[in-house]
């Protein structure tokens, strides 16, 4: 006894795919928008940076040179989710996202202990640092990332990828307060080393949301059980069910983010191996995955009675 669960019925299945692929392209052309703002102001940071020798400018222009990657990632991937599944590739090219995800992580990592090394260089012998420019340029910086998180936030929770997005686009806003607040104490004060300071803090900004993010994707990788889903609650919510005698090889993993998969062999008690009661567990089963724990796609292969003594070998 075997099947498939599925997520949704039949019937007004069409029209959800329409308006699902309309929410796609809205948030599609909102990433364009915010990739073109912050594409922008990362190059006016890096050479306002080189220009005005500020350290916190150019640690902030590779926090924003993240979010453009992440960006361009995210445009990338609702291109390639949107190409069918193949016999070769039977999930399509979903995976892409969270290989992506982990290489640019492993990349920020990089990229904050180039940073690191240059604010000890720093500390150890300050260079001179226009105040002005660099304040400017920070808060110039700041207002792009406002702009960017209020463009993204509309849809960001209709759409995951929208979601990291606009995470990234207040953290790198509050890497450009940081930049302000520097700017400003050395036009006030003249304190060189606020700028190697303050770019220890937006590196260790950086560095805390690239340990997130790696975590995340390995965790996908290795088909770790979801953070949000309970695997000792799935197995009671299973085997509370009337028919069911046990549940073993249960198995929970993402795809992608957002994409959970579920397998599981169900052990049906003696009296329940008839075709009534067996797809009445099933139906039962799949309701309460899709309901209770968001699970759409699931594979619940149901074994009657003493269907393991009877297939282990003589």
């Amino acid at each position: 006894m075997h099947d498939h669960a599925k997520g949704h019925e039949e019937g007004g299945t069409h029209g959800r795919h329409e308006h699902g692929s309309d929410l796609r392209e809205v948030s599609r052309r909102r990433l364009w928008w915010t990739l073109a703002i912050n594409l922008a102001f990362l190059l006016i940071e890096f050479v306002g940076g080189l220009l005005t020798g500020s350290l916190a400018l150019l640690a902030d222009a590779g926090h924003m040179l993240t979010d453009v990657l992440a960006l361009g990632l995210a445009i990338f991937v609702a291109h390639l989710a949107m190409r069918p599944a193949t016999p070769e590739r039977t999930f399509g090219f979903l995976r892409a996202e969270v290989i992506g995800a982990f290489v640019n992580g492993g990349t920020l990592i990089l990229i904050v202990g180039m940073v690191f090394l240059e604010a000890i260089r720093r500390f150890l012998h300050p260079p001179e640092v226009q105040g002005t420019g660099m304040l400017i340029i920070a808060f110039a910086g700041l207002l792009a990332n406002l702009g960017s998180a209020w463009i993204l936030s509309r849809n960001r929770t209709e759409n995951l990828n929208i979601e990291g997005a606009f995470i990234h686009m207040l953290a790198d806003a509050l890497g450009s307060v940081g930049a302000v607040i520097a700017g400003a104490v050395i036009l006030l004060t003249g304190w060189m080393p606020a700028d190697p300071l303050v770019s220890i803090v937006i590196g260790l900004l950086i560095l805390w949301s690239s340990v997130g993010l790696l975590r995340r994707t390995l965790a996908i990788l290795i088909h770790a059980t979801p953070a949000h889903l309970d695997f000792n609650e799935i197995l009671a919510a299973l085997e509370a069910n009337e028919h069911v005698a046990a549940v073993h090889d249960l198995h929970i993993w993402l795809v992608t983010t957002g994409f959970p998969v579920l397998t599981a062999h169900i052990w049906l008690k003696p009296e329940c191996s008839e075709p009534v009661h067996w797809q009445r567990a099933l139906r039962e089963m799949q309701r309460v995955l899709r309901e209770r724990f968001g699970i759409d796609h699931a594979t619940l292969q149901l074994e009657p009675a003493g269907y393991m003594e009877q297939a282990a070998p003589k």
